[in-house]
């Protein structure tokens, strides 16, 4: 919940009429049961922003298996169940855009000291691939009218990273 309120209240002052709802990304059932009450409360979704993500700043031996676990559920698993939940209205209109949240991790070699974290750079690629498959997807099934996006950021100061420089 940590923010949620802050940006709705930033999007409210820019003008936007705001509906948060607070949801644990890896919980598929929690993404569903929201994805309803939204369709339910407020329509169609005609944008989704997959952003959602978990980092632990540790190597491969030193990250514990629900850990890695819970980055896979949160990182890439989420992006599944969202777009599930989304797509199918998207798919009737032939309208929409949906967005991948990954990072420049995976596509760039980065020294050890600055990004040593292969569970996170493994789920993150996954998002890419993902996004990859998902264009590719739509593109085949004729549905010109739904863009994707997937961005690659490096890093982010949301505090998982302790003063993010490259």
């Amino acid at each position: 919940q940590h923010g949620i309120e802050e940006t709705a209240a930033e999007c409210e002052r820019l003008g936007a009429t705001v509906q948060a709802f607070v949801v644990d990304c890896s919980k598929r059932e929690e993404i569903y049961s929201a994805a309803e009450k939204v369709r339910k409360e407020i329509g169609d979704v005609t944008i989704l922003v997959n952003n959602a993500g978990v980092i632990t700043a540790a190597d491969l031996l030193s990250t514990q298996d629900h850990q890695i676990e819970r980055m896979f559920e949160v990182n890439i698993l989420a992006h599944f169940w969202t777009t599930r939940a989304f797509l199918p209205a998207m798919m009737s209109n032939n309208y929409g855009h949906i967005v991948t949240v990954a990072s420049a991790a995976e596509t760039v070699f980065l020294p050890s000291h600055l990004w040593f974290f292969p569970s996170c750079s493994s789920s993150k690629f996954a998002a890419v691939g993902f996004h990859k498959a998902l264009t590719e997807e739509l593109s085949t099934l004729g549905k010109d009218g739904i863009k994707t996006t997937c961005l690659c950021p490096v890093f982010i100061n949301t505090g998982f990273v302790k003063n993010p420089t490259t």
